[in-house]
């Protein structure tokens, strides 16, 4: 009795658990009326993005957004106007990742042995670093870059709030990163309420886990298609359909087990095996899933 008790609880809060029957259809689309976008995340620069896009456009699939993981920080001024008016002169979404990270940071955590510890090192340490990361945001805006990827929780709060104050352009669009760990309905839900407008959920949740977090949330769902092993190595081509089905709108994000996920642009070779990952699982999904619909439209 107890597990209904706190099943019923957590209704009572609008928030699903997904027990039960076939996980349900989805209603919640892209502004667009689109189930889907194409996304490649990882050291993108301009080149990249051109030729990843291009490859996808000889096939007549295209990419709708890139995100770049090494972040601001790390790049010249001149390297991130060519992304952003490369992006922009595609119709990609450009997301830049913040470039402070608990990583670079001298704090010790990083060199804890175990996993978990390694990976809430992400996190960053004290005012000053919240600061630095603030400002990496707020200079990638001068340049032209309306889309993060957030590491940490309390960063997206503050961006949230000054988005909402006026401090940051109302166009501003920030992903919460799947080292916020975010892998049941409460926690989405969370960030969400947080100011994320996508959230990546862990790579290892089954159809239904998903299905429960759109019940609880609209906000958009950022997951991953394929895995390299450092992140367990999933390669969920069959899943594709059902993600697009149950969790629209979601970015498919794709051509993952390609990278080495180092702050080096990928090579010809990567981007030949990012662009074949996108269009494996495109035939699956028209296949399987064939009244689902892209989001072609940009939303900033």
């Amino acid at each position: 009795m107890s597990l209904e008790r706190a099943e019923g609880l957590l209704a009572g809060l609008g928030i699903s658990t997904g027990r039960g029957g076939e996980p349900a259809t989805s209603t919640e689309r892209f502004a667009d009326g689109g189930w889907y976008k194409w996304e490649v995340a990882g050291a993108l620069d301009a080149a990249a993005v051109a030729a990843i896009d291009d490859a996808l456009r000889r096939d007549g699939a295209r990419l709708h957004q890139a995100t770049n993981t090494v972040g601001t920080m790390r790049y010249l001024v001149h390297e991130i106007v060519d992304l952003v008016n490369e992006a922009a002169g595609r119709g990609i979404q450009l997301r830049m990742a913040v470039g402070p990270r608990g990583t670079y940071d001298i704090g010790g955590q990083k060199f804890a042995a175990g996993p978990v510890a390694a990976a809430s090192a992400y996190r960053l340490r004290g005012g000053e670093q919240l600061a630095q990361g603030l400002e990496d945001v707020l200079h990638a805006v001068e340049l032209g870059v309306r889309g993060f990827l957030v590491f940490d929780e309390g960063l997206l709060h503050v961006l949230a709030r000054l988005r909402a104050a006026g401090e940051l352009p109302a166009e501003v669009r920030l992903k919460a990163s799947s080292n916020m760990g975010a892998a049941n309905p409460a926690h989405a839900l969370l960030l969400a309420d947080a100011g994320a407008d996508s959230v990546n959920l862990q790579r290892d949740l089954d159809v239904a886990m998903l299905a429960a977090v759109r019940a609880t949330t609209a906000v958009a769902l950022d997951l991953h298609t394929d895995n390299p092993r450092s992140t367990g190595g999933f390669v969920r081509g069959y899943d594709v359909p059902e993600f697009v089905r149950v969790a629209a709108p979601v970015y498919l994000k794709a051509g993952n087990a390609a990278q080495d996920f180092s702050d080096d642009a990928p090579t010809p070779a990567v981007v030949a095996g990012i662009v074949r990952q996108i269009l494996l699982d495109r035939q699956l999904l028209e296949r399987h899933f064939p009244e689902a619909t892209a989001s072609d439209t940009p939303e900033f």
